[in-house]
């Protein structure tokens, strides 16, 4: 719903982000006019400027597109896999031909992304459950209430820093001095050199509260982040909040991470109620209350904004929030969609989905055999991350220890 159609919200600005049935159904449009949005908040393309997949969320404002890359537009056959000593549950990134992923066996390997082969692996101590970052011909790692930094070439770990207060989650590379990531109450910025930590902001003072995005989505260096049932816009150099957003409907946010782009924030709650938040000013764009949960962190790609809702896919139109078209995937898609500049790519549990980023017709879907969803680690998803897409490739991770890339057939 347009704001001009509702009651705005205040916002608190204070001074201190095999083949199965899928159906795309048509959404309709609006010619509202255009919402004028000079606020100068404009989406961050770091680490998304070659057709490479360098960090979480393809790039520092977490939009899940790469306008670079593209993948299988017909049906699919696994190329290669490649099996570690344990489960995976992150996305692996891609540099210059090599793939890199940490695995719950605390190995992380580099492997050669044309043909599978192992280049090299290096045993971390600590299970690498996050997606890792790249920058500078270094890697950097989330381990168990610790980060580390190794060698993209040769493996050596550069340095491990132990000081956050719980587990990290995923490590964002801001510029050469400025690495940022968030645990369940703080944002760290740390030295991508040397690994030295400090905090930015302690995001949830009040010990009965917890909860962050695993990533924050950050543009012209203001963090935008969920934590409890607020949204909150982090200044990464001052650490001041520049403005928060608490949920009406008191559902929480931390759940999801957030994206920006073209000066709007966008996020979700679990009851299914999804906005578009002004980034500058922390106003109300507009929101979509039809979802029955928003299951996934959204992405964003030529005007239109894709999350996983229950047993589908939905996708909006940036401007209005009017629903574009909705497909239907089975259980809950709770991993982002992964966007290209004509394709939307989903896991969901066991199936890999291509569907047209335009209409949601599919395009081709791949399920893999059972033995792929058998229980582990208490849940029985075979794909708990987001495929990513490059050089017309896919490649996904499964909780049954493998990494596999597709390729047309």
């Amino acid at each position: 719903m347009k704001r001009s159609e509702r009651t705005r919200r205040q916002w608190l600005t204070t001074c201190v982000a095999t083949t199965v049935g899928l159906s795309a159904l048509a959404g309709c449009t609006d010619n509202s006019d255009e919402t004028d949005r000079e606020n100068g908040a404009e989406s961050s393309t770091n680490g998304s400027l070659d057709a490479g997949w360098r960090m979480y969320g393809v790039d520092l404002a977490n939009t899940g597109h790469q306008s670079n890359a593209s993948g299988p537009t017909e049906d699919v056959d696994v190329d290669w896999t490649f099996e570690t000593g344990d489960s995976l549950a992150a996305t692996p990134i891609i540099v210059d031909g090599i793939l890199y992923v940490g695995s719950h066996d605390e190995h992380f390997y580099a492997l050669d992304a044309e043909n599978g082969d192992e280049e090299w692996s290096v045993d971390l101590g600590t299970s690498a459950r996050r997606t890792p970052a790249y920058a500078d011909g270094n890697i950097y790692i989330s381990g168990s209430r610790e980060l580390l930094s190794i060698d993209a070439e040769t493996g050596e770990i550069r340095w491990r820093e132990d000081g956050t207060d719980s587990n990290p989650y995923y490590p964002l590379i801001v510029d050469e001095e400025t690495g940022i990531v968030t645990d369940d109450e703080y944002i760290w910025r740390f030295d991508p050199k040397t690994g030295s930590l400090e905090q930015v902001i302690d995001l949830l003072p009040d010990p009965f509260e917890m909860g962050v995005s695993g990533a924050p989505a950050i543009a012209d260096g203001i963090a935008y982040v969920g934590y409890e049932d607020r949204l909150g816009a982090i200044d990464l150099e001052t650490g001041e909040r520049e403005w928060e957003f608490e949920n009406e409907t008191g559902e929480i946010f931390h759940q999801i991470s957030p994206a920006v782009a073209d000066g709007l924030v966008y996020i979700g709650d679990v009851d299914g109620n999804f906005y578009a938040v002004d980034a500058e000013s922390g106003d109300l764009e507009w929101e979509y209350n039809e979802a029955t949960e928003v299951a996934s962190n959204p992405s964003v790609a030529d005007g239109m904004v894709f999350f996983g809702d229950s047993d589908r896919v939905v996708a909006l139109e940036v401007d209005s929030g009017n629903k574009e078209w909705e497909a239907d995937v089975g259980p809950t898609p709770d991993v982002q969609p992964t966007a290209t500049n004509e394709t939307i790519y989903l896991a969901v549990h066991r199936f890999l989905y291509a569907v047209e980023a335009k209409t949601g017709n599919k395009i081709w879907s791949h399920e893999f055999g059972s033995h792929v969803d058998e229980p582990r680690i208490g849940t029985n998803y075979a794909m708990q991350a987001p495929p990513i897409i490059v050089d017309g490739s896919l490649y996904v991770t499964t909780s049954n220890n493998k990494i596999h890339k597709f390729k047309t057939r």
